[in-house]
């Protein structure tokens, strides 16, 4: 039996196969453009904040002037327009988002100071621009706000929507045809008889790949029988999409009839077979410019490998800059048994704490079959080849689940 590729080999050749992007755009709607890739710069249409703001409610002064106290001669509430002016030992009522006064430079948190009437008192020195977002100090007019290539995400919408975009044009959704195989499978919306079991595969795909950027379309199941699948592949293939997914059959059973039934298609095997777990059994092949992906019939094994595999090559159909996922340092919040000889990827979900440190804590789940487990993950913890048992406390890798993760 000849060597089992590492994840790192497997996804260079997946990457090494994908063709270039297609220079093709379209016209999106802001709020629909989440998940796809942006086609072009976008500059900022002015400086931003274009006054200088503040970033607390309280009172603005001259800095120079604190300690001390300070006559209260004008209120600015957020959306008054920027013109109000101070002087000498003057302060202004100010609420956050407001613009601060001509002649002020910091302003004090109001439960920093003593308030009677129309006099208020800081009680100790404030430094200048403090609580105070200078203009410009977010965005330069002209400036880069997101580049050509960048995913949009909701972070990047309301970026956005902040220099008036309405509608970008993004890089146009790779079509995804996704297959799902097995004689044990029936539909969602039907009630399963003995032995069988509803197909959760496709609509879990589904929504992977819409997320990951992609533009889906599922098939009919084909059972396990050569000609329903010989025939299913025909279908497929002559969609000519740019990636095909199939579920099932891709194992070496008695009824694994997928890569015998992709190579009398005249798909071209690059490899089959991962040193990863979930996932081992992966094929991967390519015909003219479509992307060939067998993944394993169980739900967990098939969204790992979509992640790990299917989503770099997404992206790099997509010309996004970024093609493969970020990996992000985080604190156990349980225990991870040692590594094997193949890579782990332990499904996990995480939180972020009030330091904006992440935990990730593994979930409860009995394997790769088991849906109900990993729906509540929405990362994976790595565990590297024959790597120690880690305890709760200690440092890992994971890897998102979440299609607009960085």
């Amino acid at each position: 039996m000849s060597r089992l590729l590492t994840v790192d080999e497997a996804l260079a050749l997946v990457l090494a196969r994908v063709p270039p992007p297609v220079a093709a755009a379209e016209e999106a709607p802001l709020e629909f453009a989440t998940g796809c890739t942006l086609f072009d710069d976008v500059f900022a249409d002015a400086d931003y904040p274009a006054w200088p703001r503040s970033r607390v409610d309280g009172y603005a002064v001259r800095a120079s002037d604190a300690p001390g106290t300070f006559d209260v001669v004008c209120q600015v509430p957020a959306g008054k327009a920027p013109g109000d002016r101070i002087g000498p030992r003057q302060a202004a009522r100010i609420f956050t988002g407001s613009a601060v006064p001509d002649g002020a430079d910091a302003v004090a948190k109001q439960e920093d100071v003593e308030v009677d009437g129309a006099r208020v008192t800081f009680p100790e020195a404030i430094a200048a621009e403090e609580n105070v977002a200078p203009r410009a100090s977010e965005s330069r007019k002209g400036a880069i706000v997101a580049a050509r290539g960048t995913l949009i995400s909701p972070g990047v919408t309301g970026a956005l929507a902040s220099v008036g975009r309405a509608s970008v044009r993004v890089a146009r959704r790779p079509p995804v045809v996704i297959l799902a195989t097995g004689s044990e499978l029936v539909p969602v919306g039907d009630e399963p008889a003995p032995g069988k079991i509803r197909n959760s595969n496709a609509p879990a795909l589904m929504s992977a790949m819409w997320s990951y950027g992609g533009w889906p379309e599922s098939l009919p199941i084909a059972p396990d029988s050569r000609p329903a699948l010989d025939d299913a592949l025909l279908t497929a293939l002559a969609k000519d999409p740019a990636i095909l997914l199939i579920t099932g059959g891709v194992s070496v059973g008695d009824f694994d009839y997928v890569p015998a039934a992709l190579a009398d298609a005249g798909v071209e095997r690059v490899f089959h077979g991962v040193s990863l777990q979930p996932g081992k059994p992966l094929w991967f092949g390519v015909r003219g410019g479509t992307l060939v992906f067998g993944l394993p019939g169980n739900p967990v094994s098939a969204l790992v490998n979509a992640a790990l595999f299917v989503r770099p090559a997404l992206r790099k159909l997509s010309g996004r800059a970024d093609v493969v996922p970020e990996m992000l340092v985080a604190t156990l919040g349980g225990a991870v048994g040692a590594g094997t000889w193949r890579r782990k990827f332990v499904p996990a979900r995480t939180e972020s704490d009030a330091d904006v440190r992440l935990d990730a804590t593994p979930v409860s789940y009995s394997g790769s079959g088991d849906v109900f487990g990993f729906s509540r993950a929405d990362a994976l913890i790595v565990v590297a080849e024959n790597g120690p048992a880690r305890a709760a406390g200690e440092r890992c890798v994971v890897v998102p689940l979440s299609g607009t993760a960085r």
